[in-house]
């Protein structure tokens, strides 16, 4: 069985997010999603809370956060705990190595959008990490960048939206394999590499709509 799944998206309680959770699976369902990961900046969305919406919404709704180190971020899927803000990224990975959780570096090679880079990516290669090569808020000469990264390292491909607001989710998302429709499935094949990622650019009308929500 296939699923679409989209890896990166922020809700309001990300500081630069603007969505509740509720217009987030509204938007989720209407693009054809089977379900979503909330990696907010910093704050992790819990076990409890992504069951409970995923019971109530029919979605696979994961638990994340995006975690903001001092070389750029790094996604958690699923995390064991919080991370604390502001580590090095070998701090970071120091913590996390023995988890269980999936990792993925989200738009590596976009310096506007804290990716880590190259270089660090080459340096965290052995915790497996898969590599966003698609982000529908990057530009398309990072992403690039960012499969041929994840292409010369071997390291698998996602796809991310990385909305910060819910009109923008889907955009760019992930096709896994599983074999039911459970978030667990979905996290074993994100950790086995069993992906494709698709997706296009973010439309000018979702920028629009979350920089005036900001501001307002």
């Amino acid at each position: 069985m296939k699923l679409k799944i989209d890896f990166h998206v922020h809700t309001n309680a990300s500081k630069d997010g603007v969505s509740s959770i509720k217009e987030i699976v509204a938007v989720a369902k209407r693009r054809g999603l089977d379900g979503f990961a909330i990696t907010d900046h910093d704050v992790v969305f819990s076990t409890e809370k992504a069951e409970k919406i995923s019971k109530e919404s029919g979605m696979v709704v994961l638990p994340g956060v995006e975690v903001s180190t001092k070389a750029g971020h790094l996604i958690l899927i699923d995390p064991e705990k919080a991370v604390e803000k502001g580590l090095t990224i070998y701090e970071v990975v120091d913590l996390v190595k023995s988890w269980k959780s999936p990792v993925i570096i989200p738009h590596p090679a976009d310096p506007l959008s804290h990716g880590l880079g190259e270089e660090v990516v080459k340096s965290i290669r052995h915790l497996n990490p898969a590599i966003e090569v698609f982000n529908a808020s990057t530009l398309f000469i990072y992403n690039n960048r960012a499969k041929r990264i994840a292409k010369e390292l071997g390291l698998y491909e996602v796809g991310g939206s990385d909305a910060h607001v819910a009109s923008a989710v889907g955009c760019a998302y992930t096709i896994v394999e599983v074999e039911e429709r459970k978030g667990d499935d979905v996290i074993e094949s994100l950790r086995g590499g069993k992906t494709q990622a698709f997706g296009k650019r973010m439309p000018i009308f979702s920028l629009l709509e979350q920089s005036v929500r900001r501001f307002l």
